[in-house]
């Protein structure tokens, strides 16, 4: 955005060349309507909120650690008090994955067993997560054909007002303005906050694919200070 103003400042352009509020309305208005259909207002909704959760840096992992330490410290745990220390660490649990890997390990389960049923609950998690970005990624898909839409529509005005000089420049500022709108929106907003959510999503999925591993490495019977080690946790 800032190269832009930069680049209609060094043509001597004013930059209030850019508001238009029909052009906003168009591209806006059905972007959104477009999105909504697709996705949903929940949908809207939930993109939202993953985006202003974008500002939190560094708790996710923070969590993590503590979480991932405390399951390894189960195995020590479960020497004194038996399958006891499972199960009530998965009661105390709000996490599904852990509270259904600890009940598996509660049991006696095959590892094999125990990996199965968190693979797929991983997998519903890998495809919830990618909801947020895929509702972004659609709007920057619907932006720029809106912006087209804005440009034909401005082009249409133009050609009924041909022999109306004084009034071709609306038509010709909402045909261009109108691109820039469906553009900008989809390169500059919402093509990289999607980029930003897979990313974020694709490093959750990886703490979550860790827990996996602490949680059958406690099915195993693996002690403390291996698993401590295997995720380079403090002792």
């Amino acid at each position: 955005m800032t190269a832009i103003i930069a680049g209609a400042w060094f043509e001597d352009l004013n930059i209030s060349f850019l508001w238009h509020p029909t052009a906003a309305l168009i591209v806006g208005g059905g972007t959104l309507g477009a999105v909504i259909v697709r996705r949903g207002a929940v949908g809207i909704t939930n993109a939202v909120k993953a985006v202003w959760r974008l500002r939190h840096k560094g708790e996710d992992d923070d969590a993590h650690k503590i979480e991932v330490a405390k399951l390894a410290w189960l195995s020590r745990s479960s020497q004194k008090n038996g399958i006891k220390a499972f199960e009530n660490y998965a009661d105390n649990s709000n996490d599904t994955l852990v509270t259904q890997g600890l009940i598996l390990v509660a049991d006696r389960a095959e590892k094999a067993q125990i990996k199965e049923v968190l693979m797929r609950q991983l997998d519903l998690e890998d495809d919830e997560g990618l909801q947020d970005s895929a509702t972004l990624e659609a709007a920057g898909g619907f932006a720029p054909t809106f912006g087209i839409l804005g440009a034909v529509l401005g082009l249409i005005s133009v050609l009924r007002v041909l022999d109306r000089p004084d009034a071709l420049g609306a038509g010709i500022a909402t045909a261009f303005v109108a691109t820039i709108y469906g553009l900008s929106l989809a390169n500059l907003l919402f093509f990289p906050l999607a980029a930003r959510l897979r990313a974020r999503h694709e490093s959750r999925m990886k703490r979550r694919e860790e827990l996996v591993s602490v949680i059958l490495s406690l099915g195993a019977n693996e002690p403390t200070l291996a698993i401590i080690n295997q995720f380079n946790l403090p002792r």
